[in-house]
C-alpha cells in the first residue's frame, strides 16, 4: 500500500496568480487615491473662492441706494491675504437689474482663480 503525503502551500502556479491579483488590486487602488486627492483639492478651492465670493456681496450689500444706482465699487476689492487661491482676481459689480426708479440692486461678485481659469460667480439682489 502507497501512502501519499499531502503537502500544504502554495504551489508556484498558484503563488503567480495571487501575486498578479495583488498588483492588480494595488495599481486600483493607487488609482483611486490619485482621484480622492485630486478631487478634494479642487473641491478646497472651490470653497475658498465661495467663501470670498460671499464675504464680498455681505460687505457690499449695505452699500446700495434707492432708488438703485449701478456702479463698480473703487478702489477695486481686495482678496484676503493669504487667499490661498493662485492668480486670483475679483470683480464686483452693481447694476440695476430693473427699470429706474427701483431700489432693487442686484450685487454680483466673480472670483476667476487658477491655471486653467475656474470661475465663482455670485449674486444678490437688495432691495432698500
Amino acid at each position: 500500500m502507497i501512502k501519499h503525503n499531502l503537502q500544504s502551500g502554495f504551489s508556484a502556479v498558484e503563488l503567480l496568480i495571487s501575486l498578479f491579483i495583488a498588483v492588480a488590486f494595488i495599481g486600483a487602488g493607487y488609482q483611486l487615491y490619485s482621484v480622492i486627492i485630486k478631487d478634494g483639492s479642487e473641491a478646497r478651492l472651490r470653497a475658498r473662492a465661495n467663501n470670498i465670493a460671499y464675504e464680498n456681496l455681505r460687505y457690499y450689500s449695505p452699500q446700495v441706494t434707492d432708488p438703485c444706482t449701478a456702479f463698480t465699487p473703487s478702489p477695486a476689492p481686495v482678496l484676503p491675504n493669504p487667499s490661498g487661491l493662485s492668480n486670483a482676481t475679483l470683480t464686483v459689480t452693481i447694476s440695476c437689474p430693473y427699470a429706474n426708479p427701483n431700489p432693487t440692486s442686484k450685487i454680483s461678485v466673480t472670483v476667476l482663480y487658477g491655471t486653467p481659469q475656474q470661475e465663482v460667480t455670485h449674486a444678490l439682489f437688495v432691495n432698500k
